[in-house]
């Protein structure tokens, strides 16, 4: 079975974690900062973890932050533990990030932070974007949240330079990863001593108990998303087993919380994941571009699938398009399971219409656009791992469906 993500692993990750030493993380924030070109990176254990110390460190309780309503929740749910107040913007109608008129006509004096945002790694105009913000509000925070994207460019420049500071993830499907990990990155000294000082102030060294378990998901993640284990792994995370509970409590949408090692130092030897991962980061990206330029040829024109405007700088960490019949999402994604390949939604929902939100009297009915991707996105497998014979059969695969000849799906209209 073809993953619909698999993290780029290599010996050397495995080797530069086993002999990772104490100075990593210091060494991979400098790299990193190096990589983007700005002055400062400050590593995290998460990339909501960024988030909700920013806004605690700043000391934010009670005021608004603007974020997209169609957006990973976790980002809602570090805002509301900072206890500050999420408010949402909508998404475009023919694009999944946020709908900048919305954005800038909700923000006012009480707007604390606004969380620009790459869906999927889709580009978007950020600088003017945050210029019109700060017409608005001078006082406000602009935090781009580039944990979907990596390297988006917009006219040839990155989306992560266009703010205060912005935010990465590192997660297992992310262009690179630390296993999971997050980062700030900033040119603004004042953000970085106060971000920082707050961190050192509040985080504390993961246990030793906490360090092998990490050891056992970097060696789990890599067999279980390997060779013939693909297939038993699909089969266990869509089966009533624990391993769909674990994957269901990292997606944290049935309730408002964190996790709890939220405030642990990132280990030593995630840093040093993270430090052979970077080198390669531009070739991973290399290779999703190109497979998100064989999909596109593929499916040019093609009757019932709507493909994204991704431009010239998109780094496709999430490869989506979108079915025109969204009632039919179920069928295919079944027929791409049977065919031996997994596609997924990983955003199916609107944050303010999940229940834990309902409960704060949130609704999703003020973001229609929002509903409309959240009903009909499918993503595709496009990590770098993928061979020219994979992605040609999840090409043939869609096209046969969309022609109606495997015999159980519904030929478009």
């Amino acid at each position: 079975m073809i993953p619909r993500v698999r993290p780029s692993y290599s010996w050397s990750d495995l080797t530069a974690a086993a002999r990772s030493q104490a100075t990593e993380v210091g060494d991979f924030e400098r790299e990193l900062a190096s990589h983007f070109g700005v002055r400062h990176a400050i590593a995290f254990p998460y990339g909501r973890s960024v988030i909700h110390s920013f806004l605690k460190a700043f000391d934010l309780a009670g005021s608004e932050v603007l974020q997209p309503a169609y957006n990973c929740v976790v980002v809602a749910h570090a805002t509301m533990v900072a206890g500050a107040k999420p408010i949402f913007v909508d998404a475009q109608s023919q694009n999944p990030n946020q709908d900048e008129e919305d954005v800038i006509r909700k923000v006012t004096e009480r707007t604390s932070v606004v969380l620009p945002t790459s869906i999927f790694g889709v580009p978007f105009d950020a600088k003017t974007l945050a210029n019109s913000i700060r017409k608005r509000n001078p006082k406000t925070f602009i935090l781009m949240d580039c944990a979907q994207c990596f390297d988006t460019l917009w006219n040839n420049e990155s989306l992560a330079a266009q703010g205060d500071a912005s935010i990465l993830a590192f997660g297992i499907g992310k262009p690179m990863t630390t296993l999971f990990g997050g980062a700030l990155l900033t040119d603004r000294e004042d953000v970085f001593l106060t971000v920082c000082q707050y961190r050192d102030r509040s985080f504390r060294p993961a246990a030793t108990l906490a360090s092998i378990r990490r050891w056992v998901y970097f060696i789990a993640s890599w067999v279980a998303l390997s060779g013939p284990f693909v297939g038993l792994t699909d089969w266990l995370e869509h089966a009533h087993t624990p391993l769909r509970s674990y994957l269901q409590s990292l997606r944290s949408r049935e309730a408002i919380r964190l996790p709890r090692d939220n405030q642990n130092l990132m280990k030593p030897m995630e840093a040093a994941i993270g430090r052979t991962q970077l080198k390669r980061a531009s070739l991973f990206i290399q290779r999703r571009r190109e497979i998100a330029g064989m999909y596109a040829k593929a499916f040019a024109g093609q009757q019932g699938l709507e493909l994204l405007n991704w431009g010239e700088g998109g780094s496709y960490s999430i490869y989506a398009a979108r079915l025109t019949e969204p009632k039919n999402r179920q069928l295919f994604l079944d027929a791409l399971r049977r065919a031996g390949i997994q596609g997924d939604t990983v955003l199916n929902y609107v944050v303010p219409g999940l229940e834990c939100y309902r409960a704060e009297n949130y609704s999703v009915d003020s973001f229609p656009n929002a509903l409309h991707w959240s009903k009909s996105v499918i993503n595709l497998p496009n990590h770098p791992t993928m061979s020219e014979q994979q992605v040609d059969h999840v090409i043939n695969t869609i096209q046969r469906w969309f022609k109606g000849q495997d015999g159980r799906s519904h030929p478009v209209p």
